[in-house]
Order: C-alpha cells, then sequence, then structure tokens
C-alpha cells in the first residue's frame, strides 16, 4: 500500500489570499466608517448648538412681542403732550399763590425787624 501524501499547499494559499483580502476590506471599511463617526460628532454638535440657539430665539420673540407698538408709542406721546399742556396751566394758576406767599415773607420779615 502506498500512502499517499497529502499536499495542503494550495489550501494554505487560498487561506492566505482569504485572509488578505479580508484584512484590505476592513482597512477600506475603517477607512470609510471613521468619516461617518466624525461627520455623527459633528452633527451631535450642531444639533446641540441648534438647540440652544432655538431657546434664544424663543427669548428674543417674546421679548419683541413684549415691547411697545408704534401705535403705543404715539398714544403715550400724545398723553405727554396733555400733559406738558397741564403743567403750564398749572403754572400759570400757581403764581397768584407765588405772588401770596413772597408779601406774607414779607410781612414776616417786617414784624420780626418790629
Amino acid at each position: 500500500m502506498e500512502a499517499e501524501v497529502l499536499n495542503i499547499s494550495p489550501l494554505v494559499v487560498w487561506t492566505v489570499a482569504l485572509s488578505q483580502l479580508l484584512t484590505f476590506g476592513l482597512t477600506v471599511w475603517n477607512l470609510l466608517a471613521s468619516g461617518s463617526r466624525a461627520n455623527a460628532r459633528t452633527l451631535d454638535l450642531h444639533g446641540e448648538t441648534l438647540r440652544a440657539l432655538e431657546g434664544r430665539l424663543s427669548a428674543v420673540e417674546l421679548s419683541l412681542r413684549e415691547i411697545p407698538t408704534r401705535s403705543d408709542l404715539h398714544a403715550l406721546d400724545k398723553q405727554m403732550t396733555e400733559l406738558g399742556g397741564a403743567l403750564k396751566v398749572m403754572a400759570e394758576r400757581l403764581r397768584p399763590v407765588e405772588s401770596i406767599s413772597e408779601r406774607l415773607q414779607e410781612v414776616l420779615l417786617q414784624e420780626g425787624r418790629k
């Protein structure tokens, strides 16, 4: 009986070739996936920034709703003009009172000298 020699050299060649192909494929995959991971991190940062800006925008919109409108300022201007006129009338009406107080002060000073 002759013993046959088992030749595994073709199997070794195919195993090495498959190993090299698998290594190459994983390297390409890692290169491509690393960019997507970096993009995912960047997108997360942009999302956080966007949420912060949305909060700031809401605060600005709220404050804009609270400020007086053009018609409100016009009404306020009209009321201040009316108030200025009323103060002028009051100043005119207080002039006689001022005269009386000055005369009373002079009388009191003259009585104090006696």
